[in-house]
């Protein structure tokens, strides 16, 4: 199925509306997160004086660090969704071409695939079980 015939003008627009508010307000908290605004910035600063904290420190560090890569991940994807949101593959799972349910879409506007093929693509993400492990 084509995408025009299963999103409408007004759905799109819809949907380029929720990217461009989930846009901004990536934006809005990368720039509070660069300046140090946030309270928990503020407090961690605060209790950095304390060596004894350094265990905990680089914790909090490796925490930091895959939060952001999973909020460059998701700007990234806002990004190119707004990019395609009117070309012809907008909406068309990329491993099975299915339309991807308006419904979804509006929960997840930048998603690229559908539940299906979301589900299986996760599975093959994840960790092969530790063959050492009782089962």
């Amino acid at each position: 199925m084509n995408t025009i015939a299963h999103l409408s003008r007004t759905q799109r627009t819809t949907l380029a509306g929720l990217l461009q508010v989930r846009r901004t307000e990536m934006l809005v908290l990368q720039a509070l997160h660069r300046q140090g605004l946030s309270q928990a910035y503020s407090a961690r600063e605060g209790l950095a004086q304390d060596a004894g904290d350094a265990p905990q420190q680089a914790n909090e560090r490796t925490v930091e660090g895959v939060l952001s890569d999973m909020h460059s991940k998701e700007f990234n994807a806002v990004v190119s969704a707004l990019r395609r949101i009117h070309a012809k593959e907008y909406g068309l799972c990329i491993d099975c071409m299915a339309a991807i349910p308006f419904q979804r879409l509006s929960i997840e506007p930048q998603a690229l695939r559908c539940v299906g093929c979301k589900s299986r693509h996760e599975r093959s993400q994840r960790m092969p079980a530790d063959p050492m492990a009782v089962t």
